[in-house]
């Protein structure tokens, strides 16, 4: 009797201990959205966004950075049965902006905008997607590829609402993803992706529209 009931003091101290673990992430999350705040004075957040973990913020110069109401930033592998591998991270250069709408949700994602990056409500990018509007170093001649380009050539990104954007792909410059569209894991987009649509490859390229999916039912 006594080993009996010393078992299940242990199990109640492994819960309780459990129980703490599980909130860390959150308390870290809003020290890191309170530290990024005050550092970051073009950072936005949207009344009930919360973040799970340590994310990164660097903006360069001024710039504006937009989290919409109920935004979800993940930035903890615990959070995520796919893992991340690396901390949610915003990048703005001199007069950029990045505005994700309400109740977006990012895990793990990389966003860099030289001009713009906007993403619609109720969006969500899967772990290590990676979101940017720049080229950032010149293509042509090879023995300039180490310069710069000029932050005219950035071209802005935008990602309309209720898009799903699936594990590890990247998004581009110059591109617009519609309403509705789902993008395929590890993809890499290089232009346009209409509304409603499944896309998927190197590059993503329409495979089906959504709405036939749904009027096929079971079929589909």
């Amino acid at each position: 009797m006594a080993g009996f009931m010393n078992r299940i003091r242990a199990g109640l101290g492994q819960t309780r201990i459990s129980l703490r673990l599980h909130k860390w992430p959150a308390l870290v999350g809003r020290l890191s959205l309170l530290y990024n705040r005050l550092l970051n004075p073009g950072l936005r957040v949207g009344q009930g966004a919360h973040v799970r973990g340590r994310f990164c913020v660097i903006m360069y110069g001024e710039g504006e950075i937009t989290l919409g109401a109920q935004a979800r930033i993940v930035s903890d592998y615990k959070r995520s049965a796919l893992g991340v591998r690396s901390r949610c991270k915003f990048v703005t250069f001199p007069g950029a902006r990045i505005t994700a709408g309400d109740h977006v949700l990012m895990i793990g994602t990389i966003i860099v905008a030289r001009k713009s990056v906007e993403i619609g409500q109720e969006t969500m990018l899967s772990p290590n997607v990676v979101v940017t509007d720049s080229d950032f170093h010149v293509p042509w001649p090879p023995e300039r590829r180490f310069d710069l380009a000029p932050i005219e050539e950035a071209k802005p990104v935008k990602i309309g609402r209720h898009v799903w954007i699936g594990l590890n792909a990247i998004v581009l410059k110059g591109v617009t993803i519609g309403d509705n569209a789902i993008i395929g894991a590890g993809s890499v987009v290089t232009g346009d992706i209409p509304p409603n649509v499944l896309a998927a490859g190197m590059p993503a390229r329409v495979i089906r529209r959504l709405d036939e999916l749904a009027e096929g039912g079971a079929e589909a």
